[in-house]
């Protein structure tokens, strides 16, 4: 064979194997994204969730990979609906994006590079999750020009994934919003013909989604769903679950009148977990107990049920706040910081500021809402047609030397903290005697509107 026959048949067959090597051993091949470089230091954030990772190409204009891995060029948080959810998905020009780890590394001395992998990275997502999928038309142009839209956008890869929540807090936002629910219902699949359920439920906006999220994450226990288009419940019913609640709320006691209703409660999760739900004898305990609990007995209980003698309902002790972060609960719960602008004809203006700090509650907590008064030494009481009673605190001095400086030695954890910052603006305005001028009357006008509208 001569030298020229010789390359005319190596070189090509040299280069064939060449070319097979450099495609299964090249950088956008999705095996080798799997395996460790040569030079590899993890990195800070590795195998933490970040919100949203926007791959630099569309999957389906990709030839040759069916599933290409799609190298990251953007981090984007989406805080005013991610609220530090669970796992989520996105729609972006067609690409399906689910929350993902990074499994990220540095490679390379002279130039260094960020090679990350989304680790389980799906292109069609089809699987049915708890959470919305979040819709967008359009995140980038076709010159890939930005959109901000109404979306608060950061580039910070990590936020804060769960509150940490003190168990007097816990205690007293459910002194507020907690609801111990005693569910009896006909039901032809059990063999007495009812089904019982006990169940502890807090329902909110979805705007304090994470509020939920940190009471999951305190109790360990217990769902986390939406309810509808805006509302989020956190719901616990297994007997195991509803264990966990009643040991947190045997150490760290209710102090409202829903302490009776949690006593009940307690009573009727211990005949079911003894299963005596399962007898004659057992429902007619739990109906009576069903009588004086929630809103009483339904139509179907009263005509199965007309002899029942309602149980009596327990006494509660004087209440008396203990720990402040119970009353931070509370406010979150249950509090208002309110600006008022009202005509004056005593003001130059014609205009004049009220502030005020209001919690309310059910008349039947009368005690309670008095027992403020001596804890934070202001405000008084009033008494409301709708059944309902205020404890207020509108003395600005009070105001400006107690309220304010207790809420930010001991935070809001709710989305009414935003409502208490535009509270604190105002309250150095009128401190300042901003007040008094057009300027400043203007200024808090503008902070009035804005913390309406957020």
């Amino acid at each position: 064979m001569t030298t020229t026959t010789f390359f005319i048949i190596f070189i090509p067959i040299l280069s064939i194997l060449l070319l097979s090597v450099n495609l299964l051993l090249a950088p956008h091949n999705p095996g080798i994204w799997l395996r460790k470089s040569n030079i590899r230091d993890n990195l800070p954030n590795s195998g933490e969730p970040l919100k949203l990772l926007i791959p630099s190409h569309i999957w389906k204009y990709m030839s040759g990979w069916t599933n290409y891995s799609g190298m990251v060029i953007s981090q984007k948080i989406y805080e005013s609906i991610m609220d530090n959810r669970g796992s989520k998905s996105a729609i972006l020009n067609d690409i399906v994006v689910k929350e993902q780890r990074v499994d990220g590394s540095r490679c390379g001395n002279k130039l260094p590079h960020l090679r990350c992998t989304l680790v389980g990275f799906e292109r069609n997502y089809q699987v049915k999750i708890l959470s919305n999928l979040i819709y967008y038309t359009s995140l980038f142009s076709q010159h890939k020009a930005k959109k901000v839209n109404t979306f608060q956008v950061r580039n910070y890869s990590n936020l804060p994934s769960t509150l940490n929540l003190n168990p007097w807090y816990i205690s007293g936002f459910t002194d507020g919003e907690g609801c111990f629910i005693l569910t009896i219902i006909k039901d032809k699949k059990y063999k007495l013909g009812w089904r019982i359920v006990c169940r502890f439920v807090i329902s909110l906006h979805k705007k304090d989604l994470h509020i939920l999220n940190g009471f999951k994450h305190f109790f360990g226990v217990g769902i986390v769903s939406f309810m509808g288009e805006n509302a989020v419940q956190y719901r616990v019913e297994s007997l195991e679950g509803l264990a966990i609640i009643i040991n947190h709320f045997d150490k760290y006691p209710l102090i409202t009148k829903k302490q009776a209703d949690y006593t009940i409660f307690k009573l009727a999760h211990s005949l079911i977990k003894n299963k005596s739900h399962l007898t004659n004898k057992g429902i007619l305990e739990l109906v009576a107990l069903k009588a004086v609990i929630n809103r009483g007995l339904s139509k179907d209980l009263i005509v199965a049920f007309p002899d029942i003698i309602p149980a009596l309902r327990p006494e509660v002790l004087l209440p008396k706040v203990v720990d402040p972060f119970w009353l931070v609960g509370f406010t979150d719960a249950e509090g208002c910081f309110s600006v008022v602008i009202f005509k004056s004809l005593t003001s130059k203006l014609g205009e004049a500021i009220k502030l005020s700090f209001i919690l309310t509650q059910s008349a039947r907590d009368k005690d309670l809402m008095s027992s403020m008064i001596e804890y934070l030494g202001c405000g008084f009481i009033t008494s409301v047609d709708s059944g309902t009673i205020d404890f207020k605190v509108a003395k600005f001095s009070s105001i400006r030397d107690i309220i304010i400086p207790f809420f930010e030695k001991y935070p809001l954890q709710s989305s009414k903290n935003i409502n208490f910052v535009s509270f604190c603006k105002v309250a150095r305005l009128v401190d300042n005697k901003a007040h008094l001028t057009e300027k400043g009357l203007d200024q808090i006008r503008i902070i009035k509107n804005k913390t309406n509208t957020d």
